[in-house]
């Protein structure tokens, strides 16, 4: 059975937590925000690098053609399924028929939808209106504990509470690691005020609007780096996912990957402020990150736990 795209919004496309080639070569760049796609896979049981349905900008809506069980994560979009309310990074059940609509985002502008038990590559994952994804139903005994949990109610009473993300997702401030060469008089500057993002080219790059980077540009070919931050006319582009793979824009840094995730709820009029690190600091708090993305798991698994024992009582 599969999942039916109903309206494809701004743009919905079936996608990978990090970059894949599948089988006949078609390129999945990766999530955008790649901590979403995550912790929406493993509230409803699957691996966290299970591909999900990445909708930005407006999403549209999907309908579901068999009982299953999903989430959503990313942008805070309130979603309405029956004419009820569907909460982000909370775990619910879909019957036959089903549609799933998303209104205004207060932030952010991705959700990212799992389903349980997987969603299947197959060819394009630029979807349409009318398009379908095929369900895996890859289901494990821990699917089939939560299909139980769920057989007589449409949502669990807990979610992943915004004040667990709150310093990931709603700070302006973006690490950004220095680049040998480049003069530090270009930090202070960038340091020094704000940029506002006035455009975002779908999943290619965000273009800021700020204090003007004076730096001798270079004319010369080099290979584009996702989280790059490039000076372009003396106005700042960031790369993101779809970034073109050899540009002439002069690299001045990189946001890291532990602040990617939040870059890519990004959009028009957001605010960011830059604050240089080096490359040993970039590595300490990736490491700071991974531990605290390992707490949120382990949180997930815990309230999942309970929840099926209080079941099972």
């Amino acid at each position: 059975m599969s999942v039916i795209i109903k309206d494809s919004g701004l743009l919905t496309i079936l996608q990978t937590v990090s970059k894949t080639i599948t089988e006949d070569n078609n390129d999945y760049n990766g999530a955008v925000d790649n901590l979403s796609p995550r912790l929406a896979n493993k509230l409803v049981g699957n691996d966290v690098y299970e591909p999900t349905i990445e909708m930005s900008g407006q999403p549209g809506a999907i309908q579901f053609t068999e009982p299953t069980i999903f989430a959503y994560s990313g942008g805070d979009f309130r979603g309405t399924m029956n004419d009820e309310t569907v909460e982000n990074n909370r775990i619910y059940h879909a019957n036959r028929g089903d549609i799933l609509s998303f209104g205004e985002s207060n932030r952010g502008c991705r959700v990212y939808i799992a389903v349980a038990g997987g969603l299947a590559i197959e060819k394009s994952n630029v979807l349409k209106s009318g398009d379908e994804v095929i369900m895996r139903r890859d289901y494990t005994s821990l699917h089939d504990e939560i299909f139980h949990m769920m057989m007589n109610k449409r949502k669990v009473s807990w979610g992943i509470g915004v004040y667990s993300i709150v310093e990931v997702y709603l700070s302006d401030t973006y690490h950004l690691v220095k680049r040998p060469g480049v003069p530090n008089e270009v930090y202070e500057q960038l340091e020094e005020k704000e940029y506002t993002v006035v455009s975002e080219k779908n999943r290619v790059k965000l273009t800021l609007e700020g204090q003007k980077i004076e730096l001798e540009e270079t004319d010369i070919e080099h290979a584009g780096v996702l989280g790059g931050v490039y000076v372009d006319n003396e106005q700042l582009t960031i790369a993101l996912n779809d970034f073109e793979a050899v540009t002439k824009q002069t690299h001045i840094g990189t946001v890291p990957s532990y602040h990617m995730h939040k870059l890519g709820q990004k959009r028009p009029g957001s605010k960011i402020k830059f604050k240089a690190v080096d490359i040993d600091d970039a590595h300490v708090e990736m490491y700071k990150h991974h531990l605290w993305v390992k707490s949120l798991y382990k949180a997930i698994d815990y309230k999942i736990s309970k929840e099926l024992v209080k079941e099972k009582m």
